[in-house]
């Protein structure tokens, strides 16, 4: 759990090369499931958020950012004949789709991050966490994780309430769980879970609480990071992960982090989550890490959800921010 003596602030140099975030080329992957949530509309997100951003480059004074945008590679999710009947039945409902979704995931993952790409993969529910994951842990020696979630997303499927899938992705990476799920991204090394760092979980199983205590994940509730300051808390995560080692750090931010009042366009809605003004913060101070952040997941947009089309352009602007946009 978060200690506060681990609090400290690293200045705001700018990144070195090994942080990918603001000048490396970067690579869209759009990974439109929903299967692993069991709700339609994620799938119209991953292609929204893909879109909005190549929209929002289209202009003059942002070509040096569009410049760095490679060609998207969109990974095919099948989806079964009359998946709409087939809701509700059960964890292992979609495994089979969902596992040929990861696996291409994986591959398309470790290969961008060994060309020196900046893996950015769109979503889509947060199962495809566990794809992207896989091909971090192919690519890198000791990677690290930083999770910023309302959920911690460690269930198994005799701990989840839900029985969705997409709530088992980082237990899964953890091999932790049964194989059907712990081996639907194909074969690959496992995370240690003393790599990972949450940050902004605000509503978690009791299940997940026993993991974190039990494998000693470093924590930080939504309310910790409040009660810590948000660019501190973020700071005593970075530190903890530049004090293990890592080689290589893999964001996964869920926009159900967000505040349901700024981001009402998402499925697992709960109050209490950032400000926009926060979140900017947050993957701004990233860009000014000096640590290997290589890739990252952007997940959990439905528009259908909303359809002022509010959440969409607050996801984009978000995404462009964490990439590199700024008002000056």
């Amino acid at each position: 759990m978060f200690d506060q003596r681990t609090m400290r602030s690293e200045g705001t140099t700018a990144a070195c090369q090994q942080n990918r975030l603001l000048t490396a080329p970067i690579r869209p992957v759009v990974v439109p499931l929903w299967l692993g949530c069991e709700r339609r509309g994620v799938d119209t997100g991953a292609l929204a958020l893909d879109a909005g951003l190549r929209q929002r480059w289209d202009r003059p004074d942002r070509t040096h950012l569009a410049d760095r945008l490679r060609e998207t590679v969109t990974i095919p999710v099948h989806e079964p004949a009359e998946a709409d009947a087939r809701l509700g039945r059960g964890w292992h409902t979609f495994l089979a789709p969902i596992g040929g979704a990861l696996r291409a995931l994986a591959d398309v993952v470790a290969d961008g991050i060994e060309s020196g790409e900046l893996v950015t993969v769109l979503g889509g529910d947060h199962v495809l966490a566990l794809g992207s994951l896989a091909g971090v842990t192919r690519a890198a020696e000791r990677p690290g994780i930083l999770w910023i979630d309302t959920h911690p997303d460690l269930n198994t499927p005799a701990t989840s309430p839900s029985g969705h899938i997409h709530g088992m992705p980082l237990a899964a990476a953890c091999g932790i769980g049964p194989e059907d799920v712990t081996s639907l991204a194909g074969e690959h090394p496992w995370l240690d879970p003393e790599n990972i760092c949450l940050l902004g979980v605000r509503d978690i199983d009791p299940g997940e609480k026993r993991l974190i205590a039990e494998r000693d994940i470093w924590t930080l509730t939504m309310e910790e990071w409040t009660d810590a300051g948000i660019v501190p808390g973020l700071e005593a995560a970075l530190a903890h992960l530049a004090r293990r080692g890592v080689d290589a750090v893999h964001l996964s931010f869920d926009l159900d982090v967000l505040d349901p009042a700024i981001m009402p366009g998402t499925g697992t809605r709960v109050p209490g989550g950032l400000t926009l003004r926060e979140a900017s913060q947050v993957v701004r101070r990233l860009g000014a890490w000096d640590g290997p952040l290589h890739s990252l997941d952007w997940v959990e947009l439905n528009p259908l959800l909303d359809p002022t089309g509010h959440s969409t352009t607050v996801a984009t602007m978000l995404l462009a921010t964490a990439l590199g946009e700024r008002m000056v």
